[in-house]
């Protein structure tokens, strides 16, 4: 009877936790002079012709993403001047070269809004 008490205790435990993982929902959306945003798994490929774009990220849960910012599929940006962030995870948004910078972001669909300027925009 124990071993039957124990055996269906461990099945609820990993029942439990594999039960409640859930799968990571990234909301992207476009507000100035971006062209595409293209998402794979925790990173985001941001084209952006002008050097100077606006948009939104969300997740459905706490993550860690990489943004990569791009002219177009051949030029990436040669030095980002900044990152803006409004929303509670601005603190986070660390420039990792000139291209790229990584930041977490909330979950609960949290809005995050993202400003980023290339210092050698057209």
């Amino acid at each position: 009877m124990k071993q039957g008490m124990k055996a269906g205790i461990v099945f609820l435990l990993l029942a439990f936790v594999t039960g409640c993982s859930e799968e990571l929902q990234l909301t992207t959306t476009p507000i100035q002079n971006v062209e595409k945003i293209q998402v794979t798994a925790n990173t985001l490929d941001v084209y952006c012709v002008t050097g100077i774009c606006k948009f939104e990220l969300s997740a459905n849960m706490e993550t860690q993403i990489t943004v990569n910012m791009h002219y177009s599929d051949t030029k990436t940006f040669e030095k980002i001047e900044g990152v803006s962030v409004t929303g509670k995870m601005g603190s986070t948004v660390k420039v990792v070269d000139e291209n790229t910078f990584e930041m977490a972001l909330a979950g609960s669909d949290a809005i995050s809004k993202i400003q980023v300027v290339d210092y050698y925009r057209n």
